[in-house]
């Protein structure tokens, strides 16, 4: 069995009631954990990924986690039960050529929520003139969102109604979100884009062709959770 260890999250557990970061521990994947791994795509992703977090992470229920901690916990894992570089496909901005890098995802830098970080969070709204408190959203919010579009309904605002803290139900807090201005709704996007956490998923690479430096934004794939096709040999092919 893997040995579970500490892990330092960037929301740095501000978020979580009654839980300090040292409660949290965390072990690399299991070949058994490739069984709900291998089943993920983009329509299943919210369920299966949790599953496997619920094995792999203790001193939380996995559902509370923030998404910042979520994807996080995502590229820990690729480096931790896989490999630290990424092979990536990208054209050069500078020479125009397309490339194969390789980025060492160790040297992503870490995002954290400020110390003195508290939720329910007040922000005050332009138009309305009102404060509201704001929450960061969860992978139990990215749950019911999934479930809220199933039923073919567009999710833009559930989102931005979930963070509100409030004794109004969800759909109150939809229909009230329906009459504010896009400038009211624009500052609550705004709090979630502040007190964004997670892994800098911005870097430089050096062109092989023409040596110049350029910047990029590594993509969320999911070779992240899941290593195969192209991404499984370039990784792991050597020697075969």
């Amino acid at each position: 069995m893997s040995t579970f260890l500490p892990i330092s999250l960037p929301s740095k557990c501000k978020p979580y009631d009654g839980i300090e970061e040292s409660d949290i521990t965390i072990r690399p994947y299991l070949a058994k954990d490739e069984i709900y791994l291998a089943e993920i795509n983009p329509v299943n992703l919210e369920s299966k990924y949790l599953q496997v977090l619920q094995s792999v992470i203790r001193g939380i229920d996995a559902k509370l986690l923030t998404l910042g901690d979520r994807l996080f916990i995502m590229i820990w894992e690729y480096i931790n039960s896989y490999s630290h570089s990424l092979s990536l496909d990208v054209t050069c901005t500078h020479c125009l050529s397309d490339v194969t890098i390789s980025v060492d995802l160790t040297k992503l830098q870490k995002v954290e929520l400020p110390d003195d970080f508290k939720q329910p969070y007040m922000v005050k709204l332009p138009d309305k003139g009102k404060e509201i408190p704001l929450r960061l959203l969860t992978i139990q919010d990215e749950l019911d969102i999934e479930n809220y579009e199933k039923k073919n309904k567009d999710g833009h605002l559930y989102r931005y109604a979930k963070s509100i803290v409030s004794d109004t139900d969800i759909l109150g807090r939809v229909s009230d979100l329906e009459k504010v201005s896009a400038k009211d709704l624009a500052r609550i996007r705004a709090f979630h884009e502040k007190f964004y956490h997670g892994p800098d998923m911005d870097t430089t690479f050096k062109c092989p062709k023409c040596g110049e430096e350029d910047e990029l934004t590594v993509p969320f794939r999911f070779e992240f959770l899941y290593p195969h096709g192209k991404a499984l040999t370039d990784t792991f092919g050597e020697g075969i």
